[in-house]
């Protein structure tokens, strides 16, 4: 029987997977395919909306918003228009009735006798005018949450269990839920297909710091949906579909990590900065030197850094910053759902968001100096080094070409394309061909060992970038100023 690896690259606004199969006993090489998701209209797609709907009928549908079942939901209110006293400017207005209502009895002084009474009246029109301001927001306030809990159309679940954050959720089903029932539904499909013999390999956006916490939180939900579709629901996915919510809820157990747990259902939980970076493994694309990769997703922008040398590639550290597409979308004023993304983001938005790639960057190069400082190489060394290396870019977020502008001394762009596929068995490869960018994660999820313990190279084997006649001079230097 063949071996089955899925990649599954759960993201924030969408799913994709790619499905390895590798042979029994060697005979032949692995091959690949992306997995096909049926709309509504039993079309074909390479991904899964990141979806999850409540119908009329109190059962959940997944992944495309089907408008004909959609409970009702309320209209999203708007800010009462509050009419407001006119407000002024004190010696302005004194001054035009002293003129208009002043006669030869009054003094210049009583235009100071009319800046007190001014005051003390504009102070009271203040006063009413923010306590209009502050009822008519209560009031929207009261609205706008009322219109949130009965919100039936769930997105950015994802993010917010991973990430915690700014995008408003479901105040009656918590995010950790929604992955769960989100994650049976993928599951449900993919056994509907492959049968039940098969790993998962799923991404997760972290920083090395916080991948263990990250890790064990993937593996709980997986766990959960696992537990769902094969003991609760015994594979039986009409039942599941079927199910009202109060009741998939009472019959949802929500998993707690331990090891035991993630190897009965076949998890590893890689970074996604990881899985992007491992995309480009195989290529021999790259000249040998310090890299960066950065994939920008809806929720996350994933960094890594890395070398490319003899023996292969090798990560030295990874982060995943909480600005993707949803944010750059939210600070141009509208939702990214709602479309026409590159003709409404702004420029200063784009701006920002750039600068937070920066600033991510030139913190690792300081680190990086201090650390050579040490070695006696010197800094100028370093920065010759660095300067102009290779930035790859990858995801969504790379199809717009403002978002992909080099960062910091990274100035030799490159975008993931289906080269990353070459001289490998992809099943419909033209058609997938234009969405590497899209589809590089899942596949580099494929590529990953079993062993989801990433670890990280330390900088001091970055020396292997510099000849001893680099150290010794610097060492040299330093003992004539002693």
């Amino acid at each position: 029987m063949d071996s089955i690896k899925i990649g599954l690259d759960f993201g924030t606004h969408q799913t994709k997977i790619c499905v390895k199969r590798t042979p029994d006993e060697g005979h032949g090489e692995p091959n690949y395919e992306f997995f096909k998701f049926k709309d509504l209209e039993d079309n074909s797609h390479y991904f899964l909306p990141s979806v999850i709907q409540i119908n009329d009928d109190d059962t959940l549908s997944y992944g495309f918003v089907d408008k004909k079942r959609l409970k009702a939901e309320m209209k999203e209110p708007t800010r009462q228009e509050v009419e407001l006293e006119g407000e002024f400017d004190v010696e302005m207005e004194a001054e035009r009735l002293f003129s208009q209502y002043g006669t030869s009895d009054n003094s210049i002084n009583d235009i100071k006798v009319l800046s007190d009474m001014l005051t003390i009246r504009l102070s009271n029109i203040k006063r009413r005018n923010k306590e209009k301001r502050h009822e008519v927001e209560k009031i929207y306030n009261e609205e706008r949450k009322r219109y949130i809990d009965s919100k039936n159309v769930f997105r950015y679940f994802k993010q917010s269990y991973f990430i915690g954050g700014y995008w408003e959720q479901s105040r009656k089903y918590s995010a950790r839920l929604l992955c769960i029932w989100y994650l049976a539904y993928v599951i449900f499909l993919l056994e509907e297909q492959f049968g039940t013999e098969f790993s998962i390999n799923m991404g997760v956006p972290t920083d090395d710091e916080k991948y263990a916490k990250m890790q064990q939180l993937a593996v709980e939900i997986l766990a959960s949906a696992y537990y769902l579709v094969e003991d609760v629901y015994e594979n039986d996915m009409k039942s599941f579909l079927n199910e009202k919510i109060e009741d998939l809820i009472s019959k949802t157990d929500q998993k707690k990590y331990s090891d035991n747990l993630k190897d009965e259902y076949y998890i590893n939980v890689f970074p996604e900065a990881y899985a992007s970076l491992i995309a480009l493994s195989s290529q021999g694309r790259i000249t040998p030197g310090m890299c960066l990769t950065a994939d920008i997703g809806g929720g996350t922008t994933d960094i890594s850094f890395f070398t490319v040398q003899k023996e292969g590639l090798k990560i030295y550290k990874f982060w995943s910053i909480p600005h993707g597409l949803n944010s750059i979308a939210k600070y141009s004023g509208f939702e990214y759902q709602e479309g026409n993304f590159e003709n409404r983001i702004k420029h200063n938005v784009i701006g920002l968001f750039n600068q937070k790639k920066h600033d991510v960057v030139d913190k690792l190069v300081k680190d990086l100096i201090k650390r050579i400082q040490k070695t006696g190489v010197p800094v100028k060394n370093l920065m010759d080094k660095l300067n102009g290396r290779v930035l790859v870019y990858a995801g969504g977020g790379s199809t717009f070409h403002e978002l992909t502008s080099p960062i910091y001394l990274f100035t030799d762009v490159n975008l993931v394309d289906d080269s990353i596929w070459r001289e490998l068995n992809v099943k419909e490869i033209r058609k997938v061909a234009n969405l590497s960018p899209l589809l590089s994660t899942a596949f580099g999820l494929t590529q990953s060992e079993n062993d989801d313990d990433v670890k990280l190279k330390s900088y001091d084997t970055l020396l292997e970038f510099f000849p001893d006649g680099e150290r010794s001079e610097k060492q040299e230097i330093s003992k004539d100023v002693c």
